[in-house]
């Protein structure tokens, strides 16, 4: 596929870049962003629409489109659902969760306010460092899915597109914090959903609808007809499960909608992320349907990722090809300012303030915390420049490894009293280990690695509880002052 000129791809940043920028700026002007609280989670009272719209903008990022569609080109009909399930399943789960926690520490912060009263200094040192992990690798995809898409359409390099790109969603995430983020999501969403479903049905009409685009499938997966099986076996294995496995509690466990719980209005948590998971849906749907395209039109790939642009771009005229970057653009901005604020909120919040200066000022902690942004944001990039361009979906099924472990922990300690602290370090660390061997060695199938993953956690946390159980009184976290 020819390249289209650098100017193009330079115009479309500038321009959204200025539109994310101004919009920014016009909430900083009245949120009154004066102290580190209220730059990590806002007011307090947020809607839940605007939290709702927050969470599937954050969700609706380059996988959803590029690695959604690389899930159906990779393994046919089947991928067609695989991709998108376990993610609005996990936010329906962590509704009841953020409910619990918003109820029993009201004036919590990140996923670490939690965990230091729950699980003492130890569990919330786990919880941290893993929620700090998950946030650094998903901001990096970011970069990546952003860079390899632009790289491969325009002609711009790799190295140079990655540093723009962080250096935008920093720059307008630093002026209001995670209102910046709130606002420019509820932008951002609707732009991508407007060119979205304006796009794929095109492309479905200029191939002759959907039986004219069965036929082509038939006639070119003749010799892999396992690809026109909907429920084929090795699919479930090798993708839903691995997905569901990982990403079925992905929201319980990502710092930015523990951001967002806390932020929402307090009889609007459960609304927010159960439509906030559910609005992504089917924009994962979509996107899933236009990698069967490409399989159907007999695209020969060598990198599955680019099914997406390369089916607009040999289905559609150019203007479309650009509205697809504006698309990917938006999304990675939504998400990328998200999980940025994810992790430098953890970094402020639970080792800062907690270790290093638990006398810090408002004034104090509001400047580490733009401060830190910056250099998270430097470390992610030049992380993303070393590691180039990998397949989006490899990459998503192979973070999502640790999601698993801390779920039953947080879940049996918001609970069950008898949760003890040793309990859930004990489970968490020998679950991380055993996932971590499994996945070098690749000994056993990934799915399977996950599900003992979740399973040992599980056991070790009731079996030790049960023998030294903690008794935890609950009203200790409603009345502790933990901002």
């Amino acid at each position: 596929m020819e390249l289209f000129p650098a100017s193009w791809a330079w115009w479309i940043i500038i321009v959204s870049g200025l539109l994310m920028f101004g919009s920014s700026w016009w909430i900083y002007k009245r949120s009154k962003v004066n102290d580190a609280e209220t730059f990590m989670v806002a007011s307090r009272g947020v809607k839940w629409g605007l939290i709702a719209a927050s969470v599937a903008a954050t969700e609706l990022w380059a996988g959803s489109l590029l690695a959604s569609a690389e899930g159906a080109y990779t393994w046919g009909v089947s991928g067609l659902w695989m991709y998108w399930l376990p993610t609005p399943i996990s936010f329906t789960i962590f509704a009841f969760i953020a409910a619990r926690v918003r109820k029993l520490t009201p004036n919590g912060v990140t996923i670490g306010s939690f965990a230091k009263m729950r699980f003492g200094k130890a569990g919330h040192i786990i919880f941290t460092l893993i929620a700090l992990w998950i946030m650094a690798l998903f901001t990096m995809l970011q970069i990546i899915g952003g860079a390899a898409f632009f790289s491969s359409m325009f002609d711009v390099s790799y190295t140079m597109i990655s540093i723009v790109l962080a250096a935008i969603f920093l720059g307008f995430y630093l002026i209001a914090g995670l209102w910046s983020s709130l606002v420019t999501s509820f932008i951002q969403y609707f732009i991508v959903v407007i060119i979205l479903l304006g796009i794929v049905p095109i492309v479905f009409f200029q191939l002759g609808g959907p039986g004219e685009i069965y036929d082509m499938a038939m006639a070119n997966l003749s010799s892999q007809p396992e690809k026109l099986d909907l429920f084929r076996m090795d699919a479930i294995t090798g993708y839903f499960l691995v997905q569901f496995f990982s990403f079925g509690a992905i929201a319980t466990l990502s710092n930015y909608a523990w951001q967002r719980a806390f932020a929402v209005e307090e009889g609007g948590v459960k609304k927010a992320m159960i439509w906030g998971g559910w609005s992504w849906a089917p924009l994962a749907m979509v996107s899933s349907l236009v990698g069967f395209v490409g399989l159907a039109i007999g695209l020969n790939l060598e990198f599955a990722t680019d099914v997406f642009p390369r089916v607009i771009a040999d289905v559609l005229t150019t203007p479309f090809t650009v509205f697809l970057a504006i698309a990917v653009l938006f999304a990675i901005y939504s998400t990328g300012s998200a999980y940025l604020g994810g992790m430098s909120s953890l970094v402020t919040s639970d080792v800062y303030e907690e270790y290093f200066n638990k006398k810090a000022t408002k004034e104090q902690s509001l400047k580490f915390i733009r401060i830190s942004s910056i250099v998270i944001a430097i470390l992610v990039t030049i992380a993303t420049i070393l590691l180039q361009k990998v397949s989006l979906l490899t990459a998503t099924l192979t973070v999502g490894a640790f999601v698993g472990a801390p779920f039953f922990p947080i879940v049996l300690g918001l609970w069950w009293k008898k949760t003890s602290a040793a309990a859930v370090v004990i489970a968490i660390s020998t679950s991380v280990i055993l996932v971590s061997i499994f996945l070098l060695t690749n000994i056993i199938p990934q799915w399977i690695a996950y599900l003992i993953c979740i399973l040992t956690s599980l056991v070790l946390t009731v079996v030790i509880s049960l023998i030294k159980p903690d008794n935890f009184d609950f009203s200790k976290l409603k009345n502790e002052n933990i901002a």
